[in-house]
């Protein structure tokens, strides 16, 4: 019966993992930096408001560092687990091992200045949070390291210049 309430909770911490990360990732593809053939589909970016989940754990969670791994031994995540959510900071890794991105947090939400990498390792994005929202300057990338895009945030949302 522990077993299963373990795994249950697992499950739920690894979907709300999920949840953050689709948050990145959409974040990348709203700025214009994803492939075409990676592309989700999703509302244009100035009608959806770019925020992070604030990721809740199970009470069976012990507090302190976190890693869950893909089955291929690599990690999937790292945070730590903190007043029974995810807090100081979460990493996310593609399944070759190499950072996705990395996301400052405080009191379980995204604050400070979140990157995003590609799968080689190079800067993809640079997204500025307050508590759980893009506010401020996100900056996108090209493999050479040039910016190609950079767009401004108030409180989740894009700031059109008129």
């Amino acid at each position: 019966m522990q077993r299963a309430l373990i795994a249950v909770s697992l499950a739920m911490l690894v979907s709300g993992c999920a949840g953050f990360s689709a948050a990145v990732t959409n974040t990348i593809d709203d700025m214009g930096l994803t492939p075409d053939y990676a592309k989700g589909q999703k509302e244009a970016l100035q009608q959806r408001k770019l925020e992070t989940p604030s990721v809740k754990v199970a009470d069976n969670v012990p507090e302190g560092k976190l890693i869950e791994k893909y089955e291929n031994g690599s990690k999937k995540f790292e945070t730590i687990v903190k007043n029974r959510c995810f807090d100081d900071y979460i990493d996310v890794y593609y399944p070759n091992g190499q950072l996705r991105a990395h996301t400052p947090l405080v009191n379980c939400k995204a604050n400070g200045i979140s990157q995003g990498y590609t799968e080689d390792g190079k800067l993809r994005t640079v997204i500025t949070y307050k508590d759980g929202v893009a506010d401020g300057e996100a900056k996108g990338y090209d493999a050479s390291g040039k910016v190609v895009r950079t767009f401004n945030y108030k409180d989740g949302y894009p700031v059109t210049k008129g």
